[in-house]
């Protein structure tokens, strides 16, 4: 958060105990900002903000305080003399109703450096909250801004006795202990009773229409590439959503159908200098979910396309005149990508009122050619740090508007963890914050469930949810050192954490992961020595999709916790147990697999194994996913283009094996473990994954 124009403050003298920095930090001195506090010229005009009886400050967005950088708020900006070499501590009482949030901020300045942050954030009944900060010393250090923020359109958040309190640095502690060799845990997995199947549908991929889809279709050859077909093959991908991203709002689908030699060349979406020849479209990618087994989601152009053009793209799948469908029916129709976004690249950013009239048109006329195909709208809750839709009402907006037309709401609200930049940052504190993050998303789809509920009741229960892109993502600048470490062990982690959860969500029908294939940094299929490869992220996946049973169990872990600050667009997490499981059975009972992701980055874990309900396993095989440290991975690279220059890439602590990248730095075993009894141990190794298969499941 930017907040500019702002009081300096004079220097204070802090050789001694720790003293209060925020001036007027109780309101009491009233004023319009309060006296102390300055209000940036820039935002003033998307909110109110008045002084309540008993010193509370009430700040009241309006529907010009979308979410972005620099929301209604005031600051007090302190000298570097006060913070620098500090243990800072800011407290306040905080909390909002009616859609706002609360946010009471500190942001330490640094030259040549993203600032340091701390957030205190609050959306229902007022409580105290505190956090800390230690602010190294030196001279880069240019001074600090506190801040009290509201977010969202609506709603009013309150603020009472905001300080911060400066003491000495502590005094150079001796050095940590070393991480323990193994932590304990207890798995305990109720074997009796399915909670749900789980969906095919959330195992599916995204391909890019552009450059050939990212090399999937060999324009000399006139053929899918092999060694990606393969590889996408053995996968287990169910569902390949076309034509990918932010590409969907700018695609006309007649320009990629009938003979190659008449197709046509157009800029990638409106405004832009590339342009690439339509050669991969409609047929090739029917033909290619064809070849690996998957159905296809189409993304129909809501941005500048028409409810004629999607109702003709309908009619063309399933075969013009009558004739035979060309390569299997679609069924799961998504009606645009992200139009929330303010500066969408398409260039159809749209308001909730007129995307959802959109919706409506585009599904009825979808619907009069093909009555069975399913319909999904697009949608965001903006939750935490990561707030990227423009409009905290559009999913209440679509809902109560188009509701009754569609058959899922698609989110994509599962990137992490998002560093940008991130030189100053500690790798491994980023990797922690990325495996913490499951657990707001899957709090964010329970959220946006509850949203289906509250504004369609007519279609609770009718109306599913899906996350048609998601995926580990650090960065998409090149000078970023982060920007390629989304293919690492530590992604793999991510990758089957948050397959887990999304098995865990009741209302989940469809996931794709973003994407399948690329010679850059976001493909799970890379290129390494001239050789399309799979990395660590597709072996994860695999793992899941290929291994795991469809009946959901329930089960319960027993293991040490660990928190994480402010990183990225990850909000600081509490309570996040080192150790996520995820249980299956097959449908005759025999057979039951258990996921364990080890979220250690030093220590085993020892899991105790508990099947509740069985007596034990005729065999038990286990296949561990595996490598040295976080960032190792198989050494797929990065395109070279001519004028680009990428980054040297951050190593994860002094063992960091990032620039080692290559064959045999990620390690598949797999080991037959013989019979087990009704309780079974296991070691999973550092930031690894281990699944379990039980066969022959006896039972008392």
């Amino acid at each position: 958060m930017r907040i500019a124009a702002l009081v300096l403050l004079t220097a204070l003298a802090l050789a001694g105990p720790a003293r209060a920095l925020v001036a007027n930090g109780d309101f009491s001195a009233g004023g319009t900002p309060p006296a102390g506090w300055s209000l940036d010229g820039a935002v003033a005009g998307k909110g109110s903000l008045r002084i309540l009886p008993g010193g509370v400050l009430e700040l009241s967005p309006n529907g010009r305080n979308t979410p972005g950088p620099q929301p209604y708020a005031i600051g007090q900006l302190l000298p570097a003399e006060a913070v620098r070499g500090r243990r800072l501590t800011l407290e306040a009482t905080l909390g909002a109703e009616g859609g706002a949030t609360a946010v009471v901020g500190l942001a330490v300045l640094r030259r040549g450096a993203e600032p340091l942050f701390v957030t205190l954030r609050g959306d229902g009944a007022p409580s105290r909250r505190a956090e800390a900060l230690s602010v190294p010393d030196g001279r880069a250090i240019e001074g600090a801004i506190v801040f009290v923020a509201v977010e969202g359109t609506r709603g009013a958040a309150r603020f009472a006795s905001v300080s911060l309190a400066a003491a000495a640095a502590p005094a150079a502690a001796p050095p940590a202990a070393p991480a323990p060799a193994v932590l304990p845990a207890r798995v305990r997995v109720a074997t009796d009773t399915v909670r749900r199947q789980i969906p095919r549908g959330i195992f599916g991929t995204n391909i890019e229409v552009i450059r050939d889809a990212n090399g999937l279709w060999e324009a000399e050859a006139g053929r899918l590439q092999p060694e990606i077909t393969a590889i996408a093959r053995g996968l287990g991908i169910s569902l390949v959503r076309f034509p990918g991203g932010v590409w969907s709002d700018a695609y006309d689908w007649r320009h990629g159908i009938g003979p190659q030699s008449a197709r046509a060349t157009t800029p990638t979406h409106p405004g832009a200098t590339e342009t690439y020849r339509h050669g991969f479209g409609t047929d090739e990618a029917l033909g290619f979910a064809r070849q690996i087994g998957a159905g296809l989601l189409v993304t129909v152009n809501a941005g500048n396309g028409t409810a004629r053009m999607a109702a003709d793209w309908v009619r063309y799948v399933n075969g013009e005149g009558g004739r035979s469908p060309r390569d299997g029916r679609v069924e799961w129709w998504e009606i645009g990508n992200e139009l929330y976004i303010d500066g969408d690249a398409s260039g159809g950013h749209t308001t909730p009122e007129r995307y959802a009239d959109r919706v409506v048109e585009f599904a009825r006329a979808m619907r009069a050619v093909d009555p069975q195909i399913r319909i999904m709208a697009i949608g965001l809750r903006n939750f935490g740090r990561y707030r990227f839709n423009a409009f905290d009402r559009w999913n209440e907006v679509v809902l109560r508007r188009a509701g009754g037309e569609i058959d899922a709401l698609a989110v994509h609200n599962a990137y992490a963890p998002l560093v940008a930049d991130g030189r100053e940052a500690d790798p491994l504190a980023v990797y922690a914050a990325m495996w913490a993050f499951p657990r707001q998303v899957a709090r964010n789809l329970a959220d946006t469930r509850a949203e289906i509920a509250r504004f369609a009741p007519a279609r609770a229960g009718r109306i599913a949810l899906a996350v048609t892109e998601w995926g580990p993502l650090f960065a998409i600048d090149p000078a970023s050192p982060w920007i390629d470490h989304a293919k690492t062990m530590g992604s793999a982690i991510y990758v089957a954490s948050i397959l887990a959860a999304f098995a865990e969500e009741p209302a989940l029908e469809v996931a794709n992961f973003f994407k399948l294939n690329e010679p850059m940094f976001m493909g799970w299929i890379g290129r390494r020595g001239g050789r399309w490869v799979a990395n660590a992220n597709a072996e994860a996946f695999r793992m899941v999709s290929r291994g795991m049973e469809a009946g959901l169990l329930a089960t319960e872990v027993e293991v040490a916790t660990y928190a994480t600050r402010d990183l990225g667009f990850v909000a600081a997490t509490r309570d996040v147990p080192y150790l996520d499981a995820l249980a299956t059975r097959a449908a005759d009972g025999r057979v039951l697999t258990l996921l364990l992701v080890n979220k250690h980055p030093g220590a085993a874990i020892e899991a105790r194994i508990a099947l509740a309900g069985a007596t034990g396993a005729a065999s038990v095989t286990a296949e561990t996913l595996s490598a040295e440290a976080p960032d190792a991975h198989v050494g797929t690279e990065l395109l070279r283009i001519p004028g680009l220059r990428w980054a040297e890439q951050a190593r994860a602590g002094p063992r960091g094996r990032f620039h080692l990248g290559g064959e045999g730095e990620i390690r598949l075993e797999r080991r037959e473990l013989g019979r087990s009894g009704a309780e079974t141990v296991v070691r999973v190794p550092p930031h690894a994954i281990t699944l379990l298969r039980f066969e022959g499941l006896g039972r008392p």
